[in-house]
């Protein structure tokens, strides 16, 4: 990576961002914040008092958890080009009943910098706004060639493009949590993915935090209302993040969840200090409780192909 091309996002490390990136297969969750400073501020305003707990006085995590932010989550777009945006697809599926939005209606994950609902022009915008991120993980300059040559081969480099698990932290927070009083189960929106934590403050088992795998080894205690985790046992087959985000086998991330009212708090800090300058504290996102109990949509498969020759190198 040049000297100038990283000196713009050490300098750009100074701003906020607040971009909304949808997950889905092979890309990011964990690097774009799903709200504005401001509304971080307008739940820091909320009374703890209001939140739902559990029977031993915890926070109750127990639910659906879902974006606060960035527009809708779900696009139709009709064959002659009409956008339509909903904030949840159940609001397209009456959409649909109504008779308002027609069956030939494609739809997406809607992101905001998507040009006419077109993949591949967000996956070229999206992947603009990562490689000038606002708050990017900074590196040691001897590794800056590296992760140049991991952005640039991507389609070959990155484990996503061959159906591997996006790992911790990039796969960002859980869309829905099962509570109990010794453990949280996390259930994930991509393949198929769970975690299953305890939370009764133990430390790592000596043998299980020496494997290396794609999720790492999980364990959580409670510091008053925040549920603290802290994972350790990773392999250095994932990413941060699309531009070269990798890290060592040695990293430890702490994810921290905190419930206010209807909302969750979640930050994460990625410890690696074999490769970073200093732990990177991604932006936080909010999530808001989902009421919904419709039947969740099934994960599509994954297809494994040879990414090695694809034309542009890009996901969309």
């Amino acid at each position: 990576m040049s000297f100038l091309r990283y000196s713009l996002m050490i300098f750009s490390a100074l701003g906020v961002t607040t971009s909304f990136v949808a997950c889905t297969s092979g890309q990011d969750s964990a690097s774009s914040s799903d709200i504005a400073v401001s509304d971080q501020e307008q739940m820091s305003e909320v009374d703890a008092s209001s939140t739902p707990r559990t029977a031993n006085g915890r926070p109750d995590l127990n639910g659906r958890w879902g974006s606060s932010g960035g527009g809708g989550s779900v696009m139709a777009i009709e064959p002659d080009g009409t956008e339509y945006n909903f904030d949840t697809f159940a609001d397209y599926q009456a959409a649909v009943s109504e008779g308002s939005v027609s069956l030939s209606a494609s739809i997406i994950g809607r992101r905001p910098n998507y040009r006419h609902g077109n993949n591949v022009y967000g996956e070229r915008d999206d992947g603009m706004t990562r490689r000038y991120f606002a708050n990017p993980p900074l590196y040691k300059g001897e590794f800056w060639n590296r992760i140049e040559y991991l952005d640039i081969n991507g389609n070959m480099e990155d484990m996503t493009f061959i159906c591997m698990p996006a790992g911790v932290p990039r796969m960002g927070p859980p869309i829905r949590i099962l509570q109990s009083e010794s453990d949280v189960v996390f259930l994930y929106q991509q393949r198929n993915t769970w975690r299953v934590i305890p939370t009764d403050g133990r430390d790592h088992d000596p043998l299980n935090s020496q494997d290396q795998t794609f999720m790492g080894d999980s364990v959580g205690r409670w510091e008053g209302d925040t549920l603290i985790v802290d994972v350790v046992g990773f392999n250095d087959l994932t990413w941060l993040g699309w531009p070269g985000w990798y890290h060592t086998n040695e990293m430890r991330v702490e994810e921290r969840f905190t419930r206010l009212d209807d909302t969750l708090l979640y930050e994460v800090t990625v410890h690696d200090p074999e490769v970073l300058i200093e732990p990177w504290e991604m932006d936080p996102r909010v999530l808001n409780l989902n009421p919904s109990t419709a039947t969740y949509l099934e994960d599509p498969p994954c297809l494994d192909f040879d990414s090695a020759h694809m034309v542009t190198r890009e996901r969309g």
